[in-house]
């Protein structure tokens, strides 16, 4: 199976350059999407891949994942993707994980362990966000905010998402729930650098309105 890691960054000078080369040890290809970076990202990228793809502003991760994938699929005609953060939070070594992985299921989620290094507002968000999809869609699906995930060109094409935020992980997770698309899972460390970062309790709301507003159709 042709599979490219698919890796969208915003600023993400600090670390890029380190998981770009972790990334290359298990896969040599590679697409990092720049989502507007002022930081230099694209050049240090250009060292390690010559899949550059960049948004003149930024756009927002679910764009950036979608120009990345519609790349990957339509230009590079791989059968799968599999999509990975630029902020070292995600272990390229789980790479074969997935890669195996999507030999069974056209989707293959991430989960992380939900022990104490998990910080307290990612768990509790992560936690409802998962309720809430199997209250409203019919689906249990864990670790939704995680964004290492793989989907094959099939999976891509019936999870095809319009969000262009970080709501993307949550409207991935819907569409797999609604349209009863095969799923398995993979799991994942946790990896932490900086707890500030990454879901507070707004984007938690922002995901649960999300899952309703989708749910009633607005």
């Amino acid at each position: 199976m042709n599979i490219t890691v698919v890796i969208p960054g915003l600023n993400e000078k600090q670390y890029l350059a380190r998981v770009l080369k972790k990334v290359r040890k298990f896969s040599p290809h590679i697409v990092y999407v720049d989502d507007g970076s002022s930081d230099g990202s694209p050049e240090i990228a250009r060292k390690f891949t010559p899949h550059i793809l960049s948004h003149e502003v930024n756009l927002g991760k679910g764009a950036s994942m979608r120009t990345g994938a519609e790349y990957a699929f339509s230009k590079l005609k791989v059968d799968a993707v599999i999509f990975m953060d630029a902020d070292d939070q995600h272990d390229p070594k789980e790479i074969p994980k997935f890669k195996e992985k999507l030999l069974e299921a056209d989707v293959v989620f991430g989960v992380r362990s939900m022990g104490a290094s998990m910080p307290l507002i990612r768990f509790l968000g992560n936690k409802g966000a998962s309720v809430l999809l199997n209250m409203l869609y019919g689906g249990y699906i864990p670790d939704i905010p995680s964004g290492y995930k793989a989907l094959t060109n099939r999976g891509y094409e019936s999870v095809k998402w319009k969000s262009t935020g970080y709501e993307v992980e949550t409207e991935i997770a819907m569409r797999v729930a609604k349209e009863k698309v095969p799923f398995t899972t993979v799991e994942i460390e946790s990896i932490y650098h900086d707890t500030d970062k990454g879901m507070t309790a707004l984007d938690a709301l922002h995901i649960c309105r999300c899952l309703v507003e989708w749910r009633i159709g607005l």
